[in-house]
């Protein structure tokens, strides 16, 4: 039996970044090949399918950028700060055009792909769940004025997280985006 010549925990992040760059549609089996340095049959072994390898790679993304921004989140000073952290996560991907992996999914193979969708209601449920945590927490805590219920508030908070990667994804500007994260945090403010 041959010893695999690479490390499958690097070509996972490379198939990843792959996948994160141009979509699931758009990459070919021959594109991850070439992205990876293997053969087919190294792939296939190791991965499974093109669909196999793009779930463990949606799955590895969600859970080192989840673990990222958490790690941010709970550094923040109050939970005020923490929903612009989280809100604000994945701006610095505007240069590359890329967004952010779980809400590509979601637009691009989520309606015909069961298992995706799956994937993506869980990690979306997690955030929007997140959200209303720290909407709950910052009007406790005085850091968040407006007293709107925390699901309404966490509702409007989590399809602004979702447009700005949209937004991000269609190359808009950090500048841009930047500015529209200031507007939406102006609504905790508002009493």
């Amino acid at each position: 039996m041959r010893h695999k010549e690479f490390d499958p925990a690097v070509a996972l992040d490379q198939a990843m970044v792959l996948f994160w760059d141009t979509g699931y549609e758009a990459t070919s089996v021959q594109d991850l090949t070439e992205k990876l340095g293997i053969g087919r049959r190294s792939l296939y072994d190791t991965f499974g399918d093109k669909h196999s390898l793009f779930m463990q790679s949606l799955r590895h993304y969600a859970e080192t950028e989840a673990r990222r921004v958490w790690e941010a989140v709970e550094r923040a000073a109050d939970a005020r700060e923490g929903v612009r952290v989280l809100l604000g996560a994945g701006l610095s991907q505007s240069s590359r055009g890329t967004g952010c992996l779980v809400v590509n999914t979601a637009t691009e193979v989520g309606p015909r792909d069961g298992d995706a969708a799956e994937f993506v209601e869980q990690h979306l449920g997690g955030v929007r769940s997140a959200l209303t945590d720290l909407v709950r927490r910052g009007q406790g805590e005085g850091s968040i004025a407006n007293p709107a219920a925390p699901e309404v508030l966490a509702s409007v908070l989590f399809t602004a997280w979702l447009g700005l990667r949209v937004g991000v994804r269609a190359g808009l500007s950090r500048r841009r985006l930047e500015r529209d994260l200031s507007d939406i945090l102006s609504l905790l403010d508002r009493a």
